[in-house]
């Protein structure tokens, strides 16, 4: 008797012990796979809030500047300078041949704008006249 038991319960042990291999394989493959999900929604999250921040440090710097632009002095350099309008009393001169580039200040910088020399003489001519004449290369 003792022996057909022993038979018995080891003619079952293979196939228990496939079974608990494929329920530890289901469950592992499961495990993992919610691991994998897991680390990919912190992943998104830690994305999203870096946008969010560089989103709010991007709002506060448009911020800053609505109100710059907001600013009396800023309105009257857009005025003088987009619309061409003047303080009542005030003259304008308009200068020909001068550009005028305005800076975030306000302050105009006025520079002239020269045309290019005309060169009259051949190539090798230029070369001859910068080694060994350069008093008579043209002008810049």
């Amino acid at each position: 008797m003792m022996n057909d038991r022993v038979r018995a319960i080891l003619s079952r042990w293979p196939l228990m012990l496939i079974g608990s291999l494929l329920l530890l394989v289901f469950i592992g493959a499961a495990t993992i796979r919610e691991s994998y999900r897991g680390w990919q929604v912190d992943q998104e999250i830690k994305a999203l809030s870096e946008q969010a921040d560089e989103l709010e440090g991007r709002n506060r710097r448009l911020l800053e500047i609505a109100q710059a632009l907001q600013s009396p002095e800023r309105l009257e350099v857009e005025a003088r300078k987009r619309l061409g309008m003047r303080q009542p009393g005030e003259r304008v001169t308009v200068l020909n041949g001068f550009v005028a580039s305005g800076t975030n200040e306000g302050i105009f910088a006025m520079n002239v704008v020269q045309e290019k020399p005309v060169i009259t003489q051949s190539n090798p001519e230029q070369w001859f006249n910068y080694f060994f004449h350069p008093d008579r290369l043209p002008p810049l």
